[in-house]
């Protein structure tokens, strides 16, 4: 029976070492002392969905006032099409219903180089379209990477308040010059 889990300090290093380094190009990936730190701030919520042990997806995610930002979310490639990415999402939203919405970052799909990275990107977002992600008008140029940014609303907002949501999260988990250098939110008309 499936079941989530909130992650404590010693799982979360285990799913980082078994699962994260896998899962996500190594320029996309923290290093795991940032998201302790973030762990420890209170701000940082890590969930694993399990099959009795075996952990089937996992969702990192930043928390912050009104909203959330996924950070990181995979199924485990042993369980990849089988429905469970949208089932970890709908157990997400009923956990995080307290919060007006839940962002998560999309590559552009126009910029892919190749056809082959086109069709995974067109692909994630439809993804998310169907476990009820809206885009929004928010481009955000992270780390000299563009993305769009899709929300599932849990209280539909203007995309202004929607942009100052986000641009809390990020200049909480990205400090100071860091973030003047390397984070470029802008909201299109």
């Amino acid at each position: 029976m499936m079941k989530i889990k909130e992650l404590n300090q010693e799982e979360i290093i285990k799913v980082y070492n078994e699962h994260m380094i896998l899962d996500f190009p190594s320029e996309e990936l923290k290093p795991v002392e940032v998201m302790l730190n973030l762990l420890k701030k209170k701000i940082y919520i890590c969930y694993g969905l399990y099959d009795n042990e075996d952990l089937l997806a996992y969702a990192f995610i930043v928390t912050l006032k009104e909203y959330m930002l996924i950070d990181y979310y995979a199924v485990c490639e042993k369980h990849r099409n089988k429905g469970i990415g949208s089932k970890l999402l709908a157990i997400l939203k009923e956990q995080c219903k307290d919060y007006n919405g839940i962002f998560v970052e999309v590559e552009k799909v126009e910029e892919a180089f190749e056809d082959a990275e086109k069709l995974i990107r067109k692909r994630r977002i439809e993804f998310y379209e169907r476990n009820g992600f809206k885009m929004t008008k928010i481009s955000i140029e992270l780390f000299k990477v563009n993305f769009s940014v899709m929300c599932l609303y849990n209280k539909k907002t203007e995309e202004s308040v929607i942009y100052k949501g986000l641009e809390g999260i990020y200049k909480e988990i990205v400090k100071g010059k860091l973030y003047l250098d390397n984070v470029k939110l802008s909201l299109l008309n």
